[in-house]
């Protein structure tokens, strides 16, 4: 029995860890960091989950995405909707918004089964943009925009907040029904 529990919590943490980064292999990616206004680290430039596996992001995304509830059934309703679609996903780390969406994000994306490489993230300026100006060509407004692309064409996005909430507002996208963002009126 002695022998049989370190095994036991080797595998409890290997599983019961696995939502916060879903390949461990995923390196970093270079980018631009810096200390913006208000004291919070900005990162700049084309971004994976592994740039957001730090302390600090982690105080934020975490407990956000803890607080995502998948309902029973949800997930199997809907992976075959997302299966063959890439996502673009522009943040910013210092943005209240990025920091209460974020996770919940990634707590659905997770759950459709959505691979790291299936993501192309982008993080900005306190200005909401870059040197490159990435933003412009998605005419990118406000953070976060989780856009859902579909053989190269956009079929929807959510932006800075879902509409209604953010499982009804992906079910809605998915399932390719009537849906509007926040900001599709103005």
């Amino acid at each position: 029995m002695k022998i049989l529990l370190p095994f036991f919590i080797v595998l409890f943490i290997s599983f019961g860890c696995k939502n916060q980064i879903k390949d461990k292999t995923q390196k970093p990616l270079e980018v631009k960091t810096f200390i913006g206004e208000e004291g919070e680290t900005v990162i700049l430039g084309f971004v994976n989950r592994a740039n957001l596996h730090t302390q600090e992001f982690m105080a934020w995304f975490q407990p956000t995405y803890n607080s995502q509830s998948i309902p029973d059934g949800w997930s199997e309703d809907h992976i075959s909707h997302s299966k063959d679609l890439t996502f673009k996903l522009f943040l910013g780390t210092w943005c209240g918004d990025t920091q209460r969406e974020l996770g919940p994000m990634f707590k659905i994306l997770d759950a459709l089964e959505v691979r790291n490489d299936q993501i192309e993230m982008y993080s900005l300026s306190e200005y909401k943009d870059s040197p490159e100006g990435y933003e412009k060509e998605y005419d990118i407004l406000n953070i976060p925009t989780l856009i859902f692309i579909e053989n190269g064409e956009e079929i929807n996005r959510i932006v800075e907040f879902p509409v209604i909430n953010l499982l009804d507002d992906f079910s809605k996208i998915l399932k390719k029904q009537p849906y509007k963002n926040a900001y599709s009126d103005f």
